[in-house]
């Protein structure tokens, strides 16, 4: 079409406005790209955003509760192991003062607490530094004692039919100890996974080996 001849109406001449547009449109892409296509910019900007929220919602929550588990993993093992040192401890313990075979239960409680000392002493020399005991805690730890079902063994003599209050077995022998432990773990995802606290808790029991504390003269 000239620039003389009328444009306005006529299918095969674009009007100004037309032109004008279709220039513009093609000037502003970049060459080889048509519309509806996006920037290469574009896609890498796309790119980052995805990538920051899967490594946000998705790796760094995975990462961290791998880490959790093996923690937790961790501490289930201490705790069992310091559980059967501190039984073993219980079961090979001698009491090197002055006691008398048989007594009275507070002569059992001399030797009892005694032993329960040396328990505490192994449990703590086992226990790792993620692992606590808190030992004025009720409930974290206990210590009891098993002969023949009951707490303590009465050694009854030919001169006597039944147990008195001084026919108690003070060294507590062949009997079993029991050694109870519990640790409370806080989870690092509590409030994600609805738990705050997950107790581990192990028992151990072995006899106590046979053995006399040194007579009292």
């Amino acid at each position: 079409c000239r620039p003389d001849e009328p444009r306005e109406g006529d299918a095969d001449c674009p009007s100004d406005e037309t032109s004008m547009r279709n220039n513009f449109t093609t000037k502003s892409l970049p060459k080889g790209m048509g519309k509806g296509e996006t920037q290469p910019g574009d896609e890498a900007g796309q790119s980052l955003v995805e990538f920051a929220l899967v490594t946000l919602f998705i790796i760094i929550p995975v990462m961290v509760g791998i880490m959790d588990g093996s923690i937790l993993f961790y501490k289930w093992v201490v705790v069992h192991n310091a559980a059967r040192e501190g039984a073993r401890a219980g079961a090979i313990y001698h009491y090197t003062a002055s006691a008398p075979a048989v007594g009275t239960k507070d002569q059992v409680g001399i030797l009892d607490d005694a032993r329960k000392a040396e328990i505490i002493q192994a449990v703590d020399d086992t226990i790792g530094p993620l692992v606590s005991i808190e030992w004025g805690q009720v409930g974290d730890w206990d210590i009891s004692y098993d002969q023949d079902g009951e707490e303590y063994r009465c050694i009854v003599f030919r001169t006597k039919t039944e147990c008195e209050d001084d026919g108690y077995d003070v060294y507590r022998n062949g009997g079993l100890v029991i050694v109870e432990l519990t640790h409370t773990h806080t989870p690092v995802l509590g409030l994600v996974i609805g738990v705050d606290r997950i107790d581990l808790t192990a028992t151990a029991t072995m006899r106590i080996e046979p053995g006399l504390p040194v007579f009292s003269p």
